[in-house]
């Protein structure tokens, strides 16, 4: 197959093939805006029921809240949530529970709006944690993503080979899954830890502005919580999988 012509620019017949690997996402950004505690965000405080407390680990201590997401501030995604929250907590630890797999995810279908403002707070630098200071809002718009090499399903296409080197060069430019998202294709600074395929049901990349980081997982890293496109279906997050790389 021919990638790219003689102006390197793709050509027709690759833009047509690799349409068949293209998924829908959504893109958050994320920023410092005023947050109420019903929001989507990462950082700050939690929403939580009454009756649910942040999960401790073994000594008592509380799990880091890392973010929430309200489906019904975020755009429309097939199988996805279109109402209720979501929030995702990892253990503080050195490597954020991502060794022996101590993290929750609780949706719950009925959230009570609040108008109450959850206020920012600079980092703690007592408290090691992927996301520094906050909260941070989230807001999401839908792209489409194309297949990344970085994925277990790559060897299904017929992408361009690193001897091309314009067209591969090109083409991890045009695939680039980085950046915090919902859905479509996930993000890895080294490989794809999965055997088969699974729903991004939430990727937290490193995030910040020109002055400050606002989420740095390590070295560059990035945070992927994964889950089976049955179990999101039926509104079953118990059993997600949790992974997070750095360089």
């Amino acid at each position: 197959m021919k990638y790219v012509d003689a102006n390197n620019q793709w050509t027709s017949e690759f833009l047509t093939y690799i349409q068949n690997s293209a998924r829908s996402s959504i893109k958050l950004t994320l920023s410092k805006e005023q947050t109420r505690m019903t929001d989507s965000k990462v950082g700050g405080k939690p929403w939580l029921p009454p009756m649910v407390q942040i999960p401790k680990d073994e000594d008592g201590t509380d799990y880091l809240f890392i973010a929430q997401i309200n489906w019904a501030q975020m755009p429309p995604l097939e199988d996805f949530p279109s109402r209720g929250l979501t929030s995702f907590f990892v253990k503080q630890d050195d490597v954020f529970g991502v060794l022996d797999q101590s993290f929750h995810v609780f949706h719950f279908e009925e959230v009570t709006d609040s108008p109450d403002i959850d206020p920012f707070q600079p980092e703690d630098p007592e408290l090691y944690s992927p996301v520094l200071g906050g909260p941070y809002k989230l807001c999401g718009k839908l792209e489409t993503q194309l297949i990344p090499y970085k994925n277990c399903l790559s060897d299904n296409f017929q992408l361009p080979p690193d001897q091309d080197e314009a067209a591969y060069s090109k083409y991890w430019d045009l695939s680039d899954a980085s950046g915090s998202r919902i859905g479509g294709y996930p993000y890895f600074t080294q490989d794809d830890p999965r055997a088969s395929d699974s729903v991004l049901l939430f990727q937290l990349d490193m995030e910040g502005d020109h002055k400050d980081y606002y989420v740095s997982w390590g070295d560059s890293g990035v945070a992927n919580f994964f889950i089976r496109q049955e179990d999101l279906v039926r509104l079953d997050f118990s059993n997600v999988e949790y992974t997070w790389d750095c360089l």
